[in-house]
């Protein structure tokens, strides 16, 4: 199985601002066809209704082979406003339309879905990292409510699941401190829990391209930049159990 991570697509209202956004999601269809999408927050730019129109449209290619989560941007105008009925629209234009499997606005839990190939299962497990605070200088930064955490710590800790390949994704940077508009505050918390129980971590939200490997007892931790305009998306492959990375070409 192979996956491609992609990052702050920030769809505007105008097809003209999309250009970019649209030209790397029809090359990702063309050149890999066979592959799952993950796209880890600030799809939207405001999160209003037309710019998930537009989003949707340009996603619909990948529909039943994608995942995604919210970054602040879709849930508040302009990433610093948090708006309920925005976060509400991620749901309803995005996650429920696409194929997803559950929702993120509110009081949630992580979101699982498990792909198979032959005997070989790998569960994407997504959580919602928006602080949901109408307080515009805390709003950017990220918080994992802890009704996630009890929900992927027994995720995690199932001996069910311990055959399974294990990728967690959500949107804020987890290495990121004293930074008081960007920040994940709880990041601490994190750690302990998929500590040397999880493969690889995925996130966005700095438009920095990153890759740790053994980083925090996790296999491979990984950053996405934002990736409109750029030549390049990482592909994460899990064949017999093994993982690798590496940028997939997208001109």
């Amino acid at each position: 199985m192979k996956f491609i991570h992609i990052s702050d697509l920030h769809f505007h209202r105008s097809k003209k601002d999309n250009k970019n956004a649209v030209k790397l999601l029809k090359r990702i269809e063309q050149r890999y066809p066979a592959h799952y999408l993950i796209v880890t927050g600030d799809i939207t730019d405001d999160g209003d209704a037309e710019q998930y129109g537009r989003a949707a449209e340009a996603l619909s290619a990948f529909s039943g082979r994608m995942f995604i989560c919210p970054g602040n941007h879709d849930f508040g105008a302009v990433g610093f406003i948090y708006d309920r009925n925005r976060a509400e629209l991620f749901d309803e234009r995005l996650a429920k339309p696409l194929g997803q499997g559950g929702t993120f606005a509110g009081s949630n839990t992580p979101v699982v879905n498990v792909v198979k190939a032959g005997d070989e299962s790998v569960m994407l497990i997504a959580l919602d990292s928006n602080l949901e605070t109408e307080v515009p200088f805390d709003f950017a930064c990220g918080e994992i409510s802890d009704r996630q955490l009890r929900g992927l710590e027994a995720i995690l800790g199932n001996p069910d699941n311990a055959a399974m390949v294990k990728l967690l994704f959500f949107h804020h940077h987890p290495f990121m401190r004293n930074d008081p508009f960007m920040e994940l505050k709880n990041a601490r918390k994190l750690w302990p829990i998929v500590y040397g129980r999880l493969d690889v971590m995925l996130f966005g939200h700095r438009h920095v391209s990153q890759m740790w490997e053994n980083k925090g007892g996790v296999r491979f931790v990984l950053a996405a930049d934002n990736s409109p305009g750029k030549d390049y998306a990482r592909e994460i492959a899990v064949y017999q159990k093994t993982i690798t990375v590496q940028d997939a070409s997208i001109v």
